[in-house]
């Protein structure tokens, strides 16, 4: 086994290994079982004992005793400490990055531009809620839309409901009940987790990315009023 992530040497970790089944033991007896090179033994001890993992019995020949492997236990536990204390800085990195470096607002034109925009953009993992003007079948959008629903996101959706979208409505509530009409005549919103609103002009193939809480909260607001004073579509 190598002790590395917990900052032993190789040189140390067989030391430590070989006097745990020797037991009391002198240097040169550790040295010879764990074939490390007399000269280091000496070092590699110097530095056990400084982790807590060897005692040195002071009898005439100087002995070495390893300490319970417990002892490893709490290197473990420190060096989780060690990266949790490191992923809360990261943490704190990532929001210092968010706030000073992103764009709080991106616009791109062009057919390709929702491609480019949702690459921007973390996936939802609370909610999302969508407005559309199209209820396109493309396998993306449906993979997306199952697996938000096996992760537990909540989804909801304002779609526009005329002749031309109820064949793919009819799937698309297969998949998803919380679907409400909404008159459309060419817009295209995804509402997320209170972080970001992606907006689709469709006519004019512009894609906006807005990544500002405070408006995607109020949009949250908006869309929730109309939802909840909607009827279901009634399918015929």
């Amino acid at each position: 086994m190598d002790y590395k992530v917990l900052g032993l040497t190789s040189n140390e970790t067989k030391a430590y290994e070989i006097m745990l089944r020797l037991g009391k033991t002198s240097a040169a007896h550790i040295s010879k079982e764990a074939q490390i090179p007399y000269g280091r033994i000496y070092t590699v001890l110097e530095s056990l004992e400084e982790k807590g993992l060897v005692r040195v019995v002071p009898e005439k020949t100087k002995k070495y005793i390893p300490t319970d492997p417990d002892k490893l236990h709490e290197i473990i536990d420190m060096k989780i400490k060690g990266l949790m204390d490191i992923d809360n800085h990261v943490k704190e990195l990532k929001k210092i990055y968010e706030e000073k470096t992103i764009e709080p607002v991106l616009i791109a034109k062009g057919k390709s531009s929702f491609h480019k925009i949702s690459a921007e953009i973390d996936t939802a993992e609370k909610y999302e809620y969508s407005i559309k003007y199209l209820f396109s079948l493309s396998p993306e959008f449906i993979r997306s839309a199952r697996e938000k629903k096996v992760k537990g996101v909540e989804y909801r959706t304002l779609g526009r409901v005329d002749e031309e979208t109820k064949p793919n409505l009819k799937e698309w509530m297969n998949l998803d009940k919380n679907i409400r009409p909404i008159e459309n005549e060419g817009v295209a919103i995804s509402i997320a987790d209170d972080k970001h609103v992606m907006i689709g002009l469709i006519k004019s193939n512009t894609t906006m990315l807005i990544r500002d809480a405070a408006f995607a909260k109020v949009m949250k607001e908006l869309f929730t009023r109309y939802y909840m004073n909607t009827d279901a579509p009634e399918m015929k």
